[in-house]
């Protein structure tokens, strides 16, 4: 490595600091590693070395590098937008489809697909199905069979010939 020229961290805050901040996100794992890094960088290691050790990509340590001298601590944190892509149906559209489920009976999820399909032209694939009835705060139960001609008062008559 001859003629390399290495970049210098900017120690924005002590390391007594950074060894808080790394303490306190024990849970958070990548803006840990990321710590990690910049203290490996405060002891003295090169980019280089630092990732060898950690076991991270040379551009990614680099950028890592870069976000810390640009902003600190609070530029390490993940840039996410809006997570994941948007709902197909809209609040309102959620608030509808409750209301008929409400007033619906034995449904499963073909018929939810159903209902979906005709009162609001959305085509859902069927694995989909199960996770809209779970944001609506529905849950699976195993359906049992109802007797047509099971008597009114079938729970005294058991109660009656029950063994003790």
């Amino acid at each position: 490595m001859v003629n390399k020229i290495q970049k210098k961290v900017k120690k924005y805050i002590k390391k007594t600091c950074l060894n808080k901040l790394i303490n306190k996100h024990q849970q958070e794992s990548d803006i840990l590693k990321k710590l990690f890094f910049v203290r490996f960088l405060y002891n003295g290691k090169t980019v280089d070395e630092t990732v060898k050790l950690m076991g991270i990509a040379l551009s990614t340590g680099h950028r890592w590098l870069d976000e810390w001298n640009e902003g600190g601590y609070e530029n390490l944190y993940p840039k996410y937008k809006n997570g994941g892509r948007k709902a197909k149906l809209t609040e309102e559209q959620f608030k509808k489809l409750d209301e008929i489920m409400i007033n619906e009976s034995f449904l499963n999820t073909h018929k939810i697909h159903e209902i979906i399909k005709k009162e609001f032209n959305i085509d859902y694939s069927m694995s989909r199905i199960p996770a809209i009835v779970k944001k609506l705060g529905y849950s699976y139960k195993k359906g049992y069979i109802l007797y047509s001609k099971i008597p009114n008062d079938v729970e005294i008559i058991l109660k009656k010939t029950k063994i003790l």
